[in-house]
C-alpha cells in the first residue's frame, strides 16, 4: 500500500507540475525566470546538458550544497536508478540501472567508472572522496566506455573541480551537527601574476562521533575523522596555451558501521543482535562453545586511508578549429579496514585486517577539431597499475571447537591498459546530428598469490590453509604442487562503438536515439578456495579451475529520449527509454565455504526515466524525477540455484524524487532560502536471498543569505523521517548459518556558517 500510494503521489505531482506550467504559460512568458544552464563535458567537449544525447544527471556546486552531498553517495536519493552499497566507504559498490559489482577484491574491476578531473579511479578504495571545491558532478547512465574508457560498462561518475581564476576570492566555513559532528573548511583563489599565473587551494576537515553502539564493548560505529585538501596552479604562458598542475590529498581515519545479524542459528537466544531499529550492534568475540579462555576482543570495523593524486594538464589551441590536450596523472593510496562477518556476540568469522595499496600512472593525449559541419576528437591513452593486498581472516574452529584460527593471504596484481579512441558528430542538416564513436582497448593483467604457510591456522592442517591456501596447495593440471600455478596472467581486447542520432524538433526540443556497447576487462579470483580431490581426499588443493580468469563483461544499450525546454526556458522536461543487454556478468558466488569468481551468464535491464524542472515563479523552483526499472538475470546459476528471472541487486522497480527550492527576499536582511527533498525507493534485493522494503527519505535545508551574499547561515537535516534500511548484505559466514548486514545512517541535523570574500 505504501509503495503504490507514493507512486501515485509522485506521478501526480509530476503531472501537476506540467499542467501548472501550461496554465501559467501566457501570463508569465515575458518574465526572465529561465533555468540555469549546466555546461557538461560528457562528450569530452563543453556543451549544455540539454544538448547532450546521453541520459545524465548533472549537479552544480550550488545543488550539491542544497542536497548536502559531501560525496557522491549523497546523490543517491536525488538520482533515479543510482545506488551506492558497501559495508564501508573503503569498498563503495556503485550501481546504475542495476549494473554494478558485488566483489571488491583487487582481482577484478568495478563496473562503474569514477573520474575526477578526467583521472580514472581504478579501485573502489580510492573512488569515494570529499566533493571539495567542486564545479559539478555528472552521473552518466548506460555504457560509457567509448567516451570514458574501460570499466564504465554500466555508467560513469565524472567529478569536475573548480579551476583557478584571475580574481582574488575565498571562503571560510564551519559546521556542527548530530553526534558531535563538526567541520571546518576553506578555500582561497589568488592571481599570483595577473592574467598569467593563478593559484587555488582548498581544504576541509570533518569529525563525528559514532551513532551505533556496540553493546559488548561500548565502541561506537559510524565515527568519522577525515581531512582533504587540494592545490591547483594554472599558468597561461601565451594566449593559446594553458598548463595546470593539480595535487590532492585525503586522509580517512574512520570507524565504519558494525554488521548486524539477520539470520543466525542462535536467533532465539540472541534477539539483541537482530533488532535493526535500536541503533545498536552486538559484535563480539565470545567463544561459541562457552570457553572463556578463547574469548577475543570484538573486531572494530576501522577504515583508514591515505590518498594522494598529482596531475598535469596541457591544453593548446593550435588554431581556431584545432586543439591538443595532454593529461598526465599519478595516484596512490593505502587503506586498512576490518569487519565482523556474522554480526553476533560470538566469534564466527571476521576480516581482522585488510590492507590494500594502489599505485597508478596514466597518460592521455587528445586532438580535438571542429569545422562548419563536423566536431570530432581522437585520442590515445595508457595506464600502468599495481595493487597489493594483505588479508587476514579469522574463523571459529568448528572441527574441534577449540580456539579460533587465523589465515593470511598476500596478493599482487599488475595491469597495463592501452586504448585508441575517437568520436565525431556530423551536422547532417540544420537539425540532424549523426555521431559515431569507437574505442579499441587492450588490457594486460597478472596476479601472483604469495600466501604464507598458515602457522596460525587449523592445527590439524599443519600449515595448510582451510580458506587461504599455502604455497604448496597450488597444483598444476596433473595435481602436482607447482610454484607456477601461483602466478597467472591474461590479456583481453575489445572494440566498443557507439552510434547516436539526435534531431532538433524545435529550437528547444531534441529527440535522440543511440546504441552503445560497453566493456569490462576480465579478471581473477582473488581468494581461490581449496577443495578435497577424489584422488587425494586428505590434501586440500587449489585446482587450476579455481584460478582460471573470468571472461570480459559486455553490454549493449539501446536508448531513445527527449530533452526539451519550454515557456522561455522556464520548464525543462527530459525523458528516456532504454533496453540494456548484459553478458558474462562477473560475480562472486559463495557456496558453503567455497568462494568463487564466475561469469554469471546474462542479464537485462529495461526502464524509463522522466526528469522535470519548473521555475513556477521567480523565487520558486519545483523539481521531480521518476524511474521505472526492470533489471533481472536472464541466465544465472548460483550455488546450484537457478536465479533466472530474479531481480538484479539494488534495482528498485520504482524510484523518484520531488524537490522544492524557494527563495524569500527579506528587506534589508538578504534572502531566506528553503530547499526540501522527498525521495522514494521501491523494495529491492540486496542479495539474491534477501530483500528490503520500500522507504521514503526526507531532507531539508534552510539558509539565511546576507544582502551582499558574503555571509550564509544554514540549518539542515538528512533522513528526517529516520528511515532504517539495509545497505549491505554479508554472506561470508552463510555456510555456518550466520548472515549479517550493514544499514544506513539515522536522522542527522546540523548548522553551518560560511563567509565568502
Amino acid at each position: 500500500m505504501k509503495s503504490n500510494h507514493f507512486k501515485s503521489v509522485l506521478v501526480g505531482s509530476l503531472l501537476a507540475t506540467a499542467i501548472s506550467s501550461v496554465v501559467h504559460a501566457q501570463s508569465d512568458s515575458t518574465d526572465d525566470w529561465s533555468i540555469e544552464e549546466i555546461v557538461v563535458t560528457a562528450q569530452k567537449r563543453a556543451q549544455s546538458s540539454q544538448d547532450v544525447p546521453i541520459a545524465l544527471s548533472a549537479y552544480t556546486d550550488d545543488m550539491l550544497t542544497q542536497v548536502g552531498a559531501s560525496d557522491f553517495k549523497g546523490l543517491t536519493e536525488m538520482t533515479p536508478g543510482f545506488s551506492v552499497a558497501g559495508s564501508s566507504d573503503a569498498f563503495p559498490a556503485i550501481y546504475i540501472r542495476g549494473i554494478g559489482s558485488n566483489d571488491s577484491s583487487i582481482g577484478i574491476d568495478p563496473s562503474i567508472g569514477v573520474y575526477i578531473d578526467g583521472i580514472y579511479s581504478s579501485r573502489k578504495g580510492g573512488a569515494l572522496n570529499e566533493l571539495l571545491d567542486v564545479e559539478r558532478v555528472e552521473i552518466l547512465k548506460g555504457p560509457q566506455g567509448t567516451l570514458f574508457g574501460r570499466n564504465s560498462i554500466g555508467g560513469a561518475i565524472s567529478i569536475v573541480t573548480k579551476k583557478p581564476s584571475n580574481e582574488f576570492s575565498g571562503m571560510l566555513g564551519a559546521e556542527v551537527g548530530s553526534y558531535n559532528g563538526r567541520a571546518v573548511k576553506g578555500l582561497v583563489n589568488i592571481p599570483l601574476i595577473e592574467d598569467t599565473l593563478y593559484l587555488r587551494a582548498s581544504g576541509v576537515t570533518r569529525q563525528r562521533d559514532g551513532w551505533q553502539e556496540n553493546q559488548l564493548d561500548g565502541k561506537k560505529g559510524g565515527e568519522r575523522d577525515r581531512s582533504n585538501g587540494r592545490l591547483k596552479l594554472t599558468w597561461l604562458p601565451s594566449d593559446n596555451l594553458e598548463i595546470e598542475w593539480a595535487n590532492s590529498w585525503s586522509r580517512y581515519d574512520d570507524v565504519s558501521t558494525y554488521t548486524e545479524n539477520l539470520i543466525s542459528l542462535l536467533a532465539p537466544a540472541d534477539p539483541l543482535a537482530q533488532d535493526t531499529e535500536d541503533k545498536k550492534a552486538a559484535n563480539g568475540g565470545l567463544d561459541l562453545g562457552g570457553n572463556s579462555a578463547n574469548d577475543l576482543d570484538p573486531v572494530v570495523p576501522v577504515f583508514e586511508r591515505i590518498l594522494r593524486s598529482h596531475s598535469l594538464t596541457i591544453d593548446w589551441d593550435i588554431n581556431e578549429d584545432l586543439s591538443f590536450s595532454s593529461l598526465s596523472s599519478y595516484l596512490n593510496y593505502r587503506s586498512s579496514s576490518a569487519m565482523d562477518y556474522d554480526g553476533s556476540p560470538y566469534f564466527i568469522g571476521a576480516n581482522t585486517g585488510n590492507t590494500e595499496g594502489n599505485e597508478t600512472i596514466s597518460q592521455e593525449f587528445r586532438l580535438t577539431g571542429s569545422s562548419e559541419s563536423l566536431d570530432w576528437f581522437v585520442g590515445v591513452s595508457a595506464a600502468h597499475e599495481t595493487n597489493e593486498n594483505v588479508f587476514r581472516i579469522g574463523l571459529f574452529d568448528f572441527l574441534t571447537g577449540g580456539a579460533p584460527f587465523f589465515e593470511d593471504a598476500f596478493e599482487e596484481t599488475k595491469t597495463d591498459s592501452y586504448a585508441i579512441y575517437g568520436d565525431a558528430t556530423w551536422q547532417a542538416t540544420d537539425r540532424l546530428n549523426v555521431t559515431f564513436g569507437a574505442r579499441y582497448s587492450i588490457d594486460e593483467k597478472s596476479m601472483s598469490y604469495e600466501n604464507p604457510v598458515q602457522t596460525e591456522g587449523l592445527a590439524a592442517l599443519g600449515g595448510l590453509g582451510f580458506i587461504m591456501p599455502a604455497p604448496s596447495q597450488f597444483v598444476d593440471e596433473n595435481g602436482n604442487p607447482s610454484a607456477d600455478a601461483r602466478f597467472i596472467e591474461d590479456e583481453w581486447k575489445d572494440f566498443s562503438p557507439r552510434f547516436v542520432l539526435d534531431y532538433a524538433v524545435t529550437d528547444d526540443a531534441m529527440i535522440y536515439a543511440s546504441i552503445t556497447r560497453g566493456y569490462k576487462s576480465g579478471g581473477f579470483n582473488t581468494y581461490p578456495s581449496v577443495i578435497q580431490d577424489d584422488e587425494s581426499p586428505d590434501f586440500l588443493k587449489v585446482l587450476p579451475d579455481a584460478t582460471e580468469p573470468v571472461d570480459t563483461e559486455t553490454s549493449t544499450n539501446i536508448e531513445v529520449g527527449i530533452k526539451s525546454t519550454w515557456m522561455d526556458n522556464r520548464l525543462m522536461l527530459n525523458a528516456s527509454l532504454y533496453s540494456l543487454g548484459y553478458d558474462d556478468l562477473q560475480v562472486r558466488v559463495i557456496t558453503g565455504q567455497v568462494v568463487q569468481l564466475a561469469n554469471a551468464g546474462k542479464a537485462s535491464s529495461k526502464g524509463a526515466e522522466v526528469d522535470v524542472k519548473f521555475h513556477a515563479t521567480q523565487n520558486l523552483t519545483l523539481m521531480g524525477n521518476i524511474a521505472w526499472m526492470n533489471a533481472e538475470y536472464d541466465e544465472f546459476i548460483s550455488g546450484g540455484e537457478d536465479l533466472a528471472g530474479s531481480p538484479l541487486l539494488f534495482s528498485p522497480k520504482w524510484s523518484g524524487n520531488i524537490s522544492v527550492d524557494h527563495s524569500l527576499p527579506l528587506e534589508d536582511l538578504g534572502e531566506l532560502r528553503t530547499f526540501v527533498s522527498l525521495s522514494y525507493k521501491d523494495e529491492q534485493l540486496v542479495h539474491s536471498a534477501y530483500g528490503i522494503d520500500s522507504y521514503i527519505s526526507l531532507s531539508a535545508r534552510v539558509s539565511l543569505i546576507s544582502q551582499d551574499e558574503s555571509w550564509e547561515l544554514a540549518l539542515f537535516g538528512k533522513n528526517l523521517t529516520d528511515e532504517s534500511y539495509i545497505t549491505n548484505y554479508v554472506d561470508t559466514t552463510n555456510g555456518f548459518g550466520f548472515v549479517s548486514a550493514n544499514r544506513n545512517e539515522p536522522r542527522t541535523i546540523g548548522a553551518s556558517l560560511n563567509y565568502n570574500f
